[in-house]
């Protein structure tokens, strides 16, 4: 019985010993990791920097404007430096190296440069106002009584701002980390309706497409039809003028004759 009991404790030190030094070991590679990742310096702000809210599904997601990839949503401050990404408590410092796993998706999605891509004019909230009320606005969907902000979380804005960004990071030969998995995570979140209403317009304007070349390989057919008929037809005239010029000077010449004869005896009436 003693035995038995010796036996499982023996079992039980060692498996703990065994997962004590796989935890180390998943630590050490996680400091060997952090280690060589830099944190971003400090921003320049000489105050406190307004703020845009752009839209990210149904989630206030807020950035500071002239600065891409500086992010706030619930309470923290995220920012991509490097194809990395950090989070703080305040919007100029101390940032702190995040997995990519742990960053909330509706901030993932939102490309860094989109606040160079929303309209001019765009409204700018002062960061006070911000500060003190950006719970309440989250919870009351303040903004979502808004026009402008209405317009730019329609789905086809939304898309249009992406596609954009893609067409100059493409002219640029930009791709970054984020830029692939945002593309995407965007690409899952199409609304269903939209992926069958572009299929459809391509459907049709293939079937345009075709049309107009049907179109332009029957015009072509009938034009080197009419030539083929005009062509013929000049052979025929020619070769009808050419068998009448050869009977034409047999038919003409007596009644030339007689013109010329007539001509003479006017003459000889004249002398007379």
């Amino acid at each position: 019985m003693k035995k038995s009991i010796y036996r499982v404790l023996g079992l039980a030190v060692l498996f703990g010993a065994l997962f004590a030094l796989g935890g180390m070991k998943e630590a050490s590679a996680q400091v060997q990791v952090n280690i060589d990742i830099v944190a971003p310096p400090p921003l320049q702000f000489a105050a406190p920097p307004d703020v845009y809210v752009v839209p990210s599904g149904s989630s206030y997601v807020y950035m500071v404007p002239d600065y891409d990839g500086v992010y706030f949503y619930g309470g923290s401050w995220y920012r991509t430096y490097n194809n990395h990404w950090f989070r703080s408590s305040h919007y100029n410092g101390g940032w702190d190296y995040i997995e990519q796993s742990r960053v909330p998706q509706v901030i993932v999605v939102v490309p860094p440069e989109y606040i160079h891509y929303v309209p001019s004019g765009y409204y700018r909230i002062h960061y006070n106002d911000f500060y003190s009320n950006w719970q309440t606005w989250d919870q009351g969907r303040h903004w979502d009584r808004y026009d402008w902000y209405t317009n730019e979380r329609r789905d086809d804005i939304r898309r249009e701002r992406y596609n954009r960004i893609d067409r100059d990071r493409q002219q640029r030969g930009v791709q970054t980390l984020q830029h692939q998995q945002g593309s995407q995570q965007r690409g899952v979140q199409q609304p269903q309706q939209y992926n069958v209403q572009k299929q459809q317009k391509q459907h049709v304007q293939k079937q345009q497409k075709q049309h107009v070349q049907k179109q332009q390989h029957v015009q072509k057919q009938q034009k080197q039809q009419n030539q083929k008929v005009q062509k013929h037809s000049q052979q025929q005239q020619q070769h009808q003028q050419s068998q009448k010029a050869q009977k034409h000077p047999q038919q003409q010449q007596p009644k030339q004759q007689k013109q010329q004869h007539q001509q003479s005896n006017n003459k000889d009436k004249e002398n007379k």
